[in-house]
């Protein structure tokens, strides 16, 4: 495990538990930098299953992206055991990806990295321009050693959007021939940072670049993805093409955003940058909103039209001034996700996944669901004209990016549903 964070430590060893109770792992052993020794060590500590062997890499938070190549090969081949195939699960910030990747790809190592796979940056700034690039490089090099590289994209193991939603979307899609004509889809985080913050963070650091859709939106744009590809079922042989225009705001923005008597609670309430008009850029964006069109590159028609709105800057549970050390949840973030699919004149199906707070100090949160469809059943007798269905049960823990239990395996049917129907 390159990176042992509190998500590799209180969600991925469960999994890392059970594979080794069935023979499939021998054992796991951390790779994390030098400077973050004392933190891993405490960390160690408060787990069950200890790791075999621990190397510590010279840098700091800050230098993760240079980590050398010889420095990764030799850790690893100090972890090695005789004789026993290696994989290597990449758990690091998001700009020291490349770095390990490259070297697992380069010398035929199995891998496994965390999504987003990478973000290049060029002079300490966010590059997206040369993911493509990287990507296209380091696919053609894996391609010719026969190791095998996966991404952690769990939210495809998704009970509600990918087994009740997508699953039942694509049977629809095949069945009527009925292409996916809209999609619109809102992911609101919740997350609150104070200003100083944005510059501060190590974890999710806003200060290089990159912002909310390299910090769990895309996650979001994946599920986009995987329904608009549902048009292949109905149009397999014609091309395609994705137009976007969109707009953001970022952490120079705040001050305006945030109202005052509340900022000031958090001796927050004076803009930090006076001149944010030539800082914006230099952020990664805190919200983002889009509009798009799926348009057939033959005839320039139109067949799919939606939004997508990424936004950080909503109703959270931050009620703490100073980040705590020991929290993973530190700027109070509760998720509401709303997205609805239509194909055509035919059928809807609308999901609402989100957060309910509990306990004295909202110190847990249940996660629940409603998933919505509407239906022509007067030409559909198979179908209702509207249904709902309800789902409570859900947790978050168990799966990063998930709002049902997926645990290491897939959805579980510990969640409850109730279901109501109207013709």
């Amino acid at each position: 495990m390159v990176g042992f964070d509190e998500i590799v430590a209180n969600k991925y060893l469960p999994c890392i538990r059970e594979a080794i109770n069935a023979g499939h792992v021998d054992s796991y052993s951390v790779i994390d930098l030098e400077s973050e020794r004392s933190t891993i060590e405490e960390r160690i500590q408060g787990v069950a299953l200890k790791p075999r062997e621990v190397v510590y890499l010279p840098g700091s938070g800050a230098a993760t992206q240079q980590t050398q190549p010889e420095l990764i090969g030799a850790a690893l081949k100090q972890l090695r055991l005789p004789d026993l195939p290696m994989k290597v699960y990449i758990a690091t910030e998001v700009r020291a990806h490349e770095a390990y990747l490259r070297y697992c790809v380069e010398n035929g190592i199995d891998s496994l990295v965390e999504k987003p796979v990478l973000a290049p940056l060029v002079d300490d700034r966010f590059a997206p321009s040369r993911i493509t690039e990287v990507m296209q490089e380091l696919i053609g090099q894996a391609g010719r050693t026969g190791a095998k590289h996966s991404v952690m994209t769990l939210s495809r193991y998704h009970g509600i959007y990918n087994g009740e939603l997508l699953r039942s979307l694509e049977e629809r899609v095949r069945d009527w021939q009925a292409p996916v004509t809209s999609f619109h889809l809102r992911a609101a985080g919740g997350v609150w940072n104070l200003q100083h913050e944005y510059e501060s963070r190590d974890d999710h650091p806003y200060r290089y670049g990159y912002g909310m859709v390299m910090h769990g939106a895309y996650h979001y744009i994946d599920l986009a993805v995987q329904c608009l590809s549902l048009n292949k079922l109905v149009f397999p042989d014609r091309r395609f093409k994705l137009e976007v225009s969109s707009f953001g705001a970022f952490p120079t923005d705040q001050h305006l955003r945030i109202p005052n008597p509340t900022a000031s609670r958090f001796e927050d309430g004076q803009p930090r940058w006076p001149d944010a008009e030539n800082l914006a850029h230099s952020f990664g964006e805190t919200d983002i909103t889009a509009t798009f069109r799926l348009v057939d590159v033959a005839s320039d028609r139109t067949l799919t039209v939606g939004t997508l709105s990424f936004e950080q800057t909503t109703p959270s549970i931050r009620s703490w001034q100073d980040l705590p050390d020991d929290v993973y949840n530190k700027n109070g973030r509760t998720s509401s996700v709303d997205l609805e699919a239509q194909l055509s004149t035919l059928y809807s199906a609308h999901v609402h996944c989100y957060d309910v707070p509990r306990g004295l100090n909202a110190d847990k949160i249940d996660a629940f669901a409603r998933l919505t469809t509407r239906a022509n059943a007067s030409l559909l007798p198979e179908e209702r004209y509207t249904s709902v269905k309800m789902f409570d049960g859900l947790f978050h823990s168990d799966s990063k990016g998930s709002s049902w239990r997926t645990g290491c395996g897939g959805p579980r049917t510990g969640a409850r549903s109730r279901h109501t129907c109207c013709r």
